[in-house]
């Protein structure tokens, strides 16, 4: 199977929200006089790419040629995207930045290994009609300058993705015949229609849905996928179940899961945009879904194996199986 996993030249539109994430490792040997806190001496800091930026990160990883779109703030952190992305040699030209906006910036703060504190800057708010209108031009060019093998929509929240440019990537989208993957959050939950791979997590889908689900009754999966058919009439759902691994359910009517290996300590930060990386490629390489969900259980395991935001390689994907 590792002879196979070549996605060289496969071209992909990231859409979405990037975010900074910014990390702090020390030591803690005592509490604070001021106040019943642990004080953490910090040894060394790192920044690394987040959200859809490490969408990007993780496909340029696994050796596809990603193109990213967003908006940032014209700050500091913002710099330190930029800075990063032209490091990763990630394709960047079409991420606006702007003074009305705070880029999102989440700082974690561990304890050797352990994560103690996490503290978040950011303007959650969608962009500005006028930032709407210039990503859309944006879009229309980039879709026409370059053959996209698929588009995905990273959505976090963050005020990238509004409901008349979500809209817009579709209809767009669906006349070139260009696949699409969502990785959705409750905001725009049902704004993306007719998607080709769609890709929530059981929180997720429980909360849009308002119904509990059972993540280890096929049963109960069935169940919530029918449901979200008829609001979403999605073509194939990639449903991540956390340590029970990946429900599928595809366009033909098959349903099943593919359990997850376990992991006695995981760090699930990242690990969504990994998963809907691999099984992106995967699908445009017309891969069965079972091995699509393999390939993602087994690169959101490394992952999360991982301190914090980190992609998966190529030569560690293969390592995996």
């Amino acid at each position: 199977m590792s002879e196979k996993l070549d996605f060289s030249n496969v071209k992909v539109l990231i859409i979405g929200d990037v975010m900074l994430d910014h990390y702090l490792f020390g030591q803690i040997h005592r509490i604070s006089p001021e106040a019943p806190v642990p004080i953490v001496d910090i040894e060394y800091e790192e920044s690394r790419l987040g959200g859809a930026a490490n969408v990007a990160l993780n496909l340029i990883e696994l050796g596809a040629k990603p193109t990213l779109m967003s908006v940032i703030g014209d700050d500091k952190s913002g710099k330190t995207i930029f800075d990063l992305l032209k490091k990763n040699q990630i394709h960047h030209d079409y991420i606006i930045t702007s003074q009305s906006r705070t880029t999102t910036h989440k700082t974690r703060i561990y304890d050797d290994e352990r994560q103690v504190v996490r503290f978040d800057e950011e303007d959650d708010s969608d962009i500005s009609s006028e930032l709407e209108t210039q990503l859309i031009s944006d879009f229309d060019d980039v879709i026409k300058e370059t053959k996209f093998h698929a588009i995905i929509l990273q959505d976090y929240n963050k005020g990238v993705l509004t409901k008349k440019f979500i809209k817009h990537v579709l209809l767009q989208s669906t006349k070139r015949s260009i696949p699409v993957s969502v990785d959705p959050k409750e905001y725009n939950f049902f704004e993306y229609q007719q998607i080709d791979l769609f890709k929530p997590n059981i929180k997720e889908l429980s909360e849009a849905l308002q119904i509990k689900i059972d993540p280890k009754s096929l049963t109960s999966l069935r169940r919530a996928a029918e449901e979200l058919k008829k609001k979403n009439r999605f073509d194939n759902l990639l449903l991540t179940l956390g340590g029970n691994g990946i429900f599928v359910y595809t366009q033909e009517g098959d349903s099943f899961i593919v359990p997850a290996r376990p992991i006695k300590t995981a760090d699930v930060s990242g690990a969504g945009d990994t998963v809907i990386s691999i099984a992106t490629l995967a699908f445009i390489k017309d891969y069965p879904f079972k091995k699509i969900a393999q390939l993602s259980n087994a690169a959101a395991g490394k992952v999360c194996r991982k301190i914090g935001i980190a992609p998966i390689t190529l030569k560690e994907l293969k390592l995996t199986l």
